[in-house]
């Protein structure tokens, strides 16, 4: 399911990968002396590519946390985790980041599974989702129902951003996004409803609405009783210049990938979750519209 990752995301996905397995290392789910998952179960724990995790992964032994061993992976080193005591992280360690897949994992645990999207592509679930996917094609989860809810912006409409900061009637970073956003939205839809084909899931609805505004956050409602919120930050970047287009100057982005997501639960946090919910369904059933893409 995964697309081509962002230009640039390599820069802040390496980071929060390392950050993940540092603080699994140091909180002793990896313990000294054990391997590590291998390269292609963390690209599919952590969707994101196999050169993502390598760049983690030499981050972490140039900290003294793995080492690689010839023909078995990596290990993790004596003194890496301190079982116990709690997370005890080198002087260059950064805070351990949310991420969606160990929420997706728990929702997806479920017989009943809901999950109500709002974001500017759907990049992210359409990458961490293929996980699930295989677990119920492995036969290790049997759901007896999956409903998805996706609202995007309308990808007809001039957006906030991405936008060329050099010539904002630039249209090349805008239909980059049309092209993320519905190659993205397609691939969620056709993964889904095949796992209804194939008569994996009993019951699978797939619902895709836009609306005509720029999101500046994105958010995720799992099972009714779970938010995840997480803020799009700007960044100017240079994309890599095309043969025989004039080269396009710096663009605004979003960093949607590498976003922190703030987790708020039920029934300690019910309040927010409800709330989020309510904003989710009124957008929905009174402002998004119904779109299928042209398919």
């Amino acid at each position: 399911m995964a697309t081509r990752e962002a230009a640039g995301e390599d820069g802040r996905k390496y980071e929060y990968v390392a950050a993940r397995l540092r603080d699994g290392i140091s909180g002793g789910q990896y313990r000294a002396g054990k391997l590590l998952p291998r390269q292609r179960e963390l690209v599919d724990i952590f969707g994101v590519s196999r050169a993502t995790v390598a760049k983690a992964l030499d981050l972490l032994k140039d900290e003294g946390l793995i080492e690689s061993r010839q023909g078995s992976g990596m290990w993790v080193l004596p003194g890496a985790t301190t079982p116990g005591a709690g997370p005890v992280e080198p002087a260059t360690a950064r805070p351990a980041l949310e991420t969606l897949q160990p929420h997706l994992q728990a929702a997806f645990d479920a017989d009943d599974i809901t999950m109500d999207v709002f974001s500017l592509t759907s990049e992210t679930m359409n990458r961490q989702l293929g996980a699930q996917i295989t677990r119920i094609h492995d036969g290790r989860i049997r759901p007896r129902s999956i409903s998805l809810r996706l609202m995007l912006p309308d990808p007809g409409i001039k957006l906030a951003f991405p936008v060329s900061l050099h010539d904002p009637d630039d249209e090349r970073p805008r239909q980059r996004h049309r092209d993320t956003l519905i190659q993205c939205s397609r691939s969620l839809r056709s993964e889904l409803r095949t796992l209804k084909r194939q008569r994996l899931v009993p019951e699978v609805s797939v619902q895709i609405r836009t609306v005509r505004l720029t999101p500046t956050s994105k958010m995720y409602l799992l099972n009714k009783d779970l938010l995840l919120e997480g803020y799009y930050t700007l960044e100017g970047t240079d994309p890599d210049p095309v043969e025989g287009e004039e080269q396009e100057g710096t663009t605004l982005n979003s960093l949607g990938l590498g976003a922190t997501l703030f987790p708020y639960s039920k029934p300690d946090q019910a309040l927010k979750v409800e709330t989020a919910q309510s904003f989710f369904d009124s957008y929905w059933d009174l402002l998004a519209q119904d779109t299928d893409f042209g398919d």
